[in-house]
């Protein structure tokens, strides 16, 4: 229990256990463990966590090449909505079949990045850092409403990919 930092440890001693640690991507606090995230954080992460607790179903996919079901994962740690998460897996697996590191060099010299192939001509958002590429993925699209930005999805190639 050395580690934890003063603030905790009694709470260690007390309850047998010790907090679970608290991931941020961008204003997003999600908790990290599918059991126990009460102990997510103390004063700070009360009222975050609830507003994370729609998100938050475990340890979202740190990265590599995922299957749909880690694409969906991560595609809802990032905020995506629940309902846009397999359409959203299936775009990322027609862009990338699964893959964080895929790039496309474009004719018209922008750059494709990631799990979804953000366009360079997206500034910052055009990223191979998994959870940066799933929350760019969820702003370009509005939330999982609005696909025209991808290829894949207006020549119909995502169908069937999960």
């Amino acid at each position: 229990m050395a580690s934890y930092p003063r603030k905790y440890r009694h709470r260690a001693r007390r309850h047998g256990d010790i907090p679970k640690p608290v991931l941020v991507i961008g204003a997003v606090v999600v908790a990290m463990g599918a059991a126990g995230t009460h102990h997510a954080g103390h004063a700070a992460a009360g009222a975050v966590h609830e507003a994370a607790a729609g998100i938050a179903r475990g340890p979202a996919p740190s990265g590599g090449t995922l299957s749909c079901s880690g694409l969906e994962a991560l595609w809802e740690s990032a905020g995506g909505a629940r309902r846009a998460a397999f359409l959203a897996a299936e775009v990322a697996m027609a862009e990338s079949s699964g893959r964080q590191y895929a790039s496309l060099y474009n004719t018209n010299g922008t750059t494709d990045r990631g799990y979804w192939q953000i366009n360079s001509v997206h500034g910052d958002l055009s990223t191979f850092d998994a959870a940066g590429n799933a929350r760019s993925a969820v702003i370009i699209s509005r939330d999982g409403t609005d696909w025209s930005a991808w290829v894949t999805y207006n020549r119909g190639l995502y169908v069937g990919r999960c």
